[in-house]
């Protein structure tokens, strides 16, 4: 290996450094040998299949609030939290389970499901398993449940709605000179009543929009496995290459 290393090496200088990274055979033969190394480990032990579902979630906030979007900020985050709380919730989840079978709350928990969401916007949900059907049945039993229990646990109260008009007529009058401590005190004003209602915001629409045969792939690509093996095998020979430069050198010293 030393001898194999130090022949591809053929840059004459003194300095150990320049002569590994000039040396360009010694990174390609590098690159080459990681991609190898990382085909044969994808081919041996592949990643799991990954399947995505999508439900779309509109929270007309604009509309629940009469605010501008850059002042429904706070409302925005709080509804959103709510709603990724109910996505993992023991009874969503247990629904889910109960559903595809064979699974356990524990393990969709840990590594099997993964939630990517923007608020508004289309909500990814991810489902990942050896098997490729049973991996697009979690992520399509995960969003038709969420979608259902979205609408489930939507809750009208009385004295959020009134506390909205209330604001509405506040907004409403001020217009364009509504200052940001006008923002505060309407924010703390209604923060009480916001506590008190757990359920989800009569405002809120979902639509279904990928539930049905979802693109299902690894979870990560042979492209990604090969470029990494690739950095890594050329890094790799580099750095032993300059290990064992490293080393003549001080035993060239001590013998000196």
């Amino acid at each position: 290996m030393k001898n194999v290393v130090k022949g591809l090496l053929y840059v004459d200088s003194h300095d150990s450094l320049m002569r590994v990274l000039q040396s360009w055979r010694l990174w390609v033969i590098g690159a080459i040998v990681g991609a190898l190394l990382a085909t044969g480990i994808y081919s041996l032990f592949p990643p799991p299949y990954r399947a995505r579902a999508v439900v779309v979630v509109d929270q007309n906030i604009e509309q629940a609030w009469n605010l501008k979007p850059d002042q429904a900020f706070y409302f925005l985050g709080r509804e959103t939290r709510k709603l990724e709380e109910l996505a993992w919730s023991d009874e969503t989840l247990q629904l889910l389970a109960d559903q595809v079978g064979d699974t356990r709350i524990s393990d969709l928990r840990h590594g099997k499901l993964y939630l990517s969401q923007p608020s508004d916007g289309g909500w990814d949900f991810y489902a990942d398993d050896k098997d490729a059907a049973r991996a697009e049945l979690l992520a399509s039993t995960w969003a038709k449940v969420f979608y259902q229990q979205v609408y489930d646990h939507i809750e009208i109260s009385a004295e959020l709605e009134r506390a909205r008009a209330e604001i509405s007529e506040v907004v409403k009058s001020s217009g364009d000179n509504l200052t940001s401590n006008d923002l505060q005190k309407i924010i703390d004003d209604v923060s009480p009543l916001l506590n008190q209602t757990k359920g989800i915001s009569p405002y809120v629409e979902l639509s279904l929009a990928q539930v049905t045969e979802l693109t299902v792939t690894r979870r990560t690509s042979m492209a990604v496995f090969i470029i990494s093996g690739s950095v890594i095998g050329a890094c790799g020979l580099a750095l032993a290459a300059l290990m064992i430069l490293k080393a003549e050198e001080r035993n060239e010293f001590m013998a000196e």
